[in-house]
């Protein structure tokens, strides 16, 4: 399965944090913008009907190429198309990015064309909040624990569809495609250098596009003790 590379590329670019007007309420502001692709032949086999030179057979005046390709795909990816990362002077997070993807697919067996389009957002936000004090009742008594508390919430709507083209028969016909939206949050609490508690919750919501398949939803929530062992 050969890949052919094609161009790809990276810009990061932060220099904006130099103005005023950003260093004003920001710490840090980051463009970024990513493209990568490649084309892919699946399998060929030599067409022994071939003759070097000559692409016409004189015989039955039939078109024959040198190599019989049963199929071929370009993936294409904005990874991301838009992304931002700013850090605001209140130590607030917030992450903003936009993705793109397309993957092409042609078989030249039964001269069909098969699309799959992704579409992303992603909108994500995050605090921590120094020193937060708590009391814990041990044995009778009081005991007073300060440590970060670190809150994440991301936001992550994708679309997605299959489209199927005959090309002799000029049909195009959705055979797959769906909504998916994904609300994460979480709460990380540090208790000592050995003990982690988290609170977390997780809800993914799914509209599909087609009337074949039924929608639905996964939702987690709960609480996680993480404790390490010394070396």
């Amino acid at each position: 399965m050969p890949k052919i590379p094609l161009p790809n590329w990276r810009i990061t670019y932060d220099g904006l944090i130099k103005y005023k007007l950003f260093k004003r309420y920001f710490r840090n502001f980051t463009i970024g913008h990513a493209y990568r692709s490649s084309y892919t032949v699946s399998s060929y086999n030599t067409n022994l009907d071939y003759i070097v030179g000559d692409e016409i057979n004189l015989n039955n005046m039939s078109y024959h190429v040198q190599k019989e390709i049963a199929q071929v795909a370009i993936n294409e990816q904005f990874s991301p198309l838009l992304k931002l990362d700013v850090t605001w002077k209140n130590s607030l997070i917030t992450k903003i990015e936009i993705k793109r993807s397309r993957m092409i697919s042609l078989s030249l067996s039964n001269n069909q064309l098969t699309e799959t389009a992704t579409k992303d957002y992603v909108i994500g936000t995050g605090y921590r909040i120094k020193d937060l004090q708590f009391r814990f009742i041990s044995g009778g008594r009081g005991k007073k624990m300060s440590s970060d508390l670190d809150i994440k919430l991301d936001l992550n709507i994708r679309n997605n569809n299959t489209i199927i083209r005959k090309i002799i028969e000029d049909v195009e016909q959705i055979t797959m495609g769906q909504q998916v939206i994904s609300i994460k949050f979480s709460a990380d609490y540090v208790l000592n250098q050995r003990l982690n508690i988290r609170a977390f919750y997780d809800k993914v919501v799914t509209n599909p596009f087609i009337s074949t398949t039924f929608p639905g939803s996964i939702t987690n929530a709960g609480f996680s003790l993480r404790f390490t062992l010394a070396g």
